[in-house]
């Protein structure tokens, strides 16, 4: 049930992204979006979704950097009667394996930090955005991410974006150690062009949901 309302909370987090790049788009074309608004997105999508299976949901933030200021974290936890949903979100401003590897480290941070309050049957989801480039890490990420390239991999091309085998471990993998089950893993491209339905490629939103076992 949990996985449920997660899965239907990240669909429906890409719908309000679609509405919300349309009014927003000078903003999140120049920097893609700030980790903070990725966070309130995905718990207002949360609250809303849990409330159609009449589950309440309770929100506080946590932080694993312990020099980072709290009250701005983005991370966030989602307590229900059905297990908690642990939020990592990260805006991919490059694709590189400096800032992949940071993903990696905050996560494992979490998990070390975090261990006696995680529970069998917990949710990690993991909200990230990103502009695709010409850069090879860039060109891999989906792969990284997904495991495979897109259905629509040819209209990437019509649109002048290459995409590449990942060359380096993928995330799956890098997880997998830290007794985390991927169970959900999808992208969107919430922009689309001249305010129309054709998507536009390079903005990226990957989402991925792992269980705790």
């Amino acid at each position: 049930m949990l996985k449920d309302i997660v899965i239907q909370t990240l669909m429906q987090v890409q719908n309000d992204c679609s509405s919300l790049t349309q009014h927003a788009y000078p903003t999140v074309h120049n920097r893609g979006m700030d980790n903070r608004h990725l966070a309130s997105l995905v718990e207002r999508s949360l609250t809303s979704v849990a409330s159609r299976y009449q589950t309440s949901v309770t929100t506080e933030t946590f932080e694993v950097y312990p020099s980072a200021d709290n009250a701005s974290t983005p991370f966030r936890r989602f307590t229900t009667d059905l297990g908690s949903v642990w939020l990592i979100p990260d805006s991919l401003k490059s694709a590189n394996r400096f800032h992949r590897h940071n993903l990696i480290k905050t996560v494992s941070l979490w998990k070390a930090e975090f261990n006696f309050a995680i529970q069998p049957n917990d949710c990690l989801v993991l909200v990230c955005d990103h502009w695709l480039s010409r850069i090879s890490s860039s060109q891999q990420l989906l792969d990284w991410w997904l495991n495979r390239f897109p259905d629509d991999f040819s209209e990437y091309a019509q649109q002048g974006i290459l995409l590449s085998p990942s060359e380096t471990q993928k995330l799956d993998k890098l997880l997998a150690p830290l007794q985390l089950s991927p169970c959900y893993k999808s992208h969107a491209h919430p922009i689309k062009k001249d305010g129309g339905n054709t998507p536009i490629k390079r903005y990226v939103h990957l989402y991925a949901i792992y269980e705790c076992v």
